[in-house]
């Protein structure tokens, strides 16, 4: 998602790029300044073609309003007078209606779709990784509940349980963390990762988690702690109330 988002990036700034050229182009157009007509055309083309595909190929919402603001699509040939087309193809000045003014007011709005581009693909792929780790964190928790039904008295196998239903819970607090676009601040400060207890502390003081869940949340980790050492007392009650709890917790939590 990253690289797609790169070079997302890198194309809608050559295009922006090239609407920049075409601006004092359009200025000299209007003042019936003929020796750049060629250039006019040519630039104007490279950016309505690359504009256009960028949004089609990418199915984006904006398509249709950009091709309204590059043709429109009524049948009268009147309303064509207004089009960006009649200006980015150097068509005959006597048949252009298009004010100057008018014309950047409509440039404007065709070049901020295709920028508002990048936020509608980051917001689509976000939901997308979203769905799949939630989905993820479903698949983990009924892993741990087979490990923990077929475990007997093993303990190890008791304690891989209660690990794995540990990481579930993580996994489903970190992406509730991601799918805001939220920075977790470090308790202290000088610590070298977020950790789940800086997550829970954000999520209360933004009212995302109340403080029962907090502390219910915090009992739940307490019981993935003893399994995760070997000195620490853990049941297979405990991971019971691990796994049902934590997987009751997560499906209210999003």
């Amino acid at each position: 998602m990253k690289n797609r988002l790169l070079h997302l990036q890198q194309r809608i700034q050559q295009l922006e790029a090239l609407a920049d050229a075409l601006i004092p182009l359009i200025e000299r157009y209007y003042k019936d300044d003929h020796s750049i007509d060629v250039d006019l055309a040519n630039k104007g083309q490279q950016w309505y073609r690359g504009c256009r595909e960028l949004l089609a190929k990418s199915e984006l919402s904006t398509l249709s309003d950009f091709d309204e603001c590059y043709r429109n699509s009524s049948d009268d040939h009147r309303d064509h007078y207004y089009d960006l087309e009649q200006i980015l193809t150097v068509v005959r000045r006597s048949d252009v209606g298009l004010p100057l003014e008018v014309f950047m007011q409509r440039f404007r709005k065709a070049r901020s779709l295709v920028v508002a581009s990048e936020q509608e693909i980051n917001s689509r792929d976000l939901l997308q990784l979203t769905q799949l780790s939630f989905s993820v964190v479903t698949s983990e928790f009924d892993t741990a509940q087979q490990i923990l039904d077929d475990a007997q008295t093993e303990e190890v196998f008791i304690r891989v349980a209660g690990m794995i239903g540990r990481v579930a819970i993580e996994r489903h607090l970190f992406t509730m963390v991601d799918s805001r676009s939220m920075t977790i601040p470090k308790n202290p400060p000088n610590k070298r990762h977020v950790e789940v207890s800086d997550v829970l502390t954000e999520f209360v003081k933004k009212n995302i988690v109340t403080a029962v869940q907090r502390s219910h949340l915090d009992s739940l980790f307490s019981v993935a702690n003893h399994c995760a050492h070997p000195k620490g007392m853990v049941g297979q009650n405990d991971v019971q109330r691990l796994l049902t709890e934590g997987r009751l917790l997560t499906s209210v939590l999003s």
